[in-house]
């Protein structure tokens, strides 16, 4: 057995313990700077000391009971939530750090036409209400691992905060509602995309109808976008996949062709010293020839390894080779065809 088969081996059995172990968690409120850590039972020491200490004005519902309260924001920031829930202070949206710049749009692409439709239905508002519709749209991403789906979702991500508007990160049905109608209550026309990355891990956590409800709008979710992806449709029922409404377009986002590489790593190069670009003899096509169905987490390895490690540019190449998965990139028997979007771009 090979080195790295063997190690491929390891990792795939490793899957199962490793999220098994990660039982502990950090919920961090920045209205009052506290980190709640669990390991079992919920430590929350000191959080009311804490929260007196934030304490600066008074709130209240009926201008009958007033509560001490810390600051107050009449908007969420634009940015990348996740919901969570906490003994001290209920329900909160923690704001999480998302790198978005830098990032590369490539052109005919799936990944570009995903982003084309979404900015589609933001600028169609005014039909959506013309016809009485809920104004929502799901769309469905999957792909063999690497592929590019993670960097297309920042790439809306991107889109959707230059609109004002947030993301939220899909985990829980019952908190995602509980936030939905909290914002809709503060914010009703802001618009949301709602992350929800390995939704066939997400329903296997979660009870299926929970997830289908919430697709099918029956709590009215309004100026939302869905943005679920799947390294393994497979897993999924056609109920999920389907079924417009839910999911209204799918994009296979297959590995970056040629054309992509290449632009990734002229990207790259831009900052090496024109002294290095000739020392490495940096060739951008050769590069992308040489990455042929390799993901843009093998071509930014590629780079480290010969631009900033020194590394043999063939014996990098080669071992990257080696360590791509085995993966069928098939077209999967999902009844997948309403549209054109389940296409793939090859390498011309």
């Amino acid at each position: 057995m090979s080195d790295d088969k063997e190690l491929n081996d390891i990792l795939e059995s490793s899957k199962g313990n490793s999220m098994a172990a990660t039982g502990n968690k950090i919920i961090t409120n920045p209205a009052i700077g506290v980190s709640l850590t669990h390991f079992g039972m919920p430590d929350y020491t000191d959080v009311d000391e804490e929260i007196e200490k934030g304490y600066c004005q008074w709130s209240t519902a009926d201008n009958i009971i007033f509560k001490p309260t810390t600051k107050t924001c009449d908007k969420l920031i634009p940015g990348v939530y996740e919901i969570d829930m906490s003994p001290n202070v209920g329900l909160f949206f923690e704001k999480i750090p998302v790198r978005t710049e830098g990032l590369i749009r490539f052109p005919d692409s799936n990944s570009d036409a995903v982003i084309e439709e979404i900015s589609k239905f933001w600028d169609r508002e005014h039909i959506f209400k013309q016809h009485d519709l809920i104004y929502k749209r799901g769309i469905f991403l999957w792909g063999p691992p690497g592929s590019g789906k993670s960097c297309t979702l920042q790439l809306i991500m991107s889109d959707v905060v230059s609109r004002n508007g947030i993301v939220i990160r899909f985990d829980d049905p019952d908190l995602f509602l509980d936030g939905m109608r909290a914002i809709r209550k503060i914010q009703p026309d802001m618009p949301v995309v709602v992350i929800m990355e390995d939704i066939d891990s997400i329903i296997e956590e979660h009870s299926e109808s929970e997830v289908l409800n919430i697709l099918d709008g029956v709590n009215e979710v309004h100026k939302v976008v869905f943005l679920a992806t799947s390294n393994y449709p497979d897993k999924l029922g056609k109920r999920i996949v389907n079924r417009p409404s839910r999911f209204d377009k799918r994009f296979k986002i297959g590995m970056p062709n040629k054309a992509s590489r290449q632009i990734y790593f002229e990207h790259l190069f831009e900052k090496v010293s024109p002294e290095d670009k000739i020392k490495l003899n940096l060739d951008a096509e050769q590069w992308a020839k040489d990455m042929h169905d390799l993901s843009i987490a093998h071509m930014k390895e590629l780079f480290v390894a010969v631009c900033i490690l020194g590394d043999d540019y063939k014996e990098a190449v080669k071992t990257l080779q080696n360590m791509k998965e085995n993966i069928d990139d098939k077209e999967y028997n999902l009844g997948f065809g309403f549209g054109n979007n389940d296409r793939d771009y090859d390498d011309e």
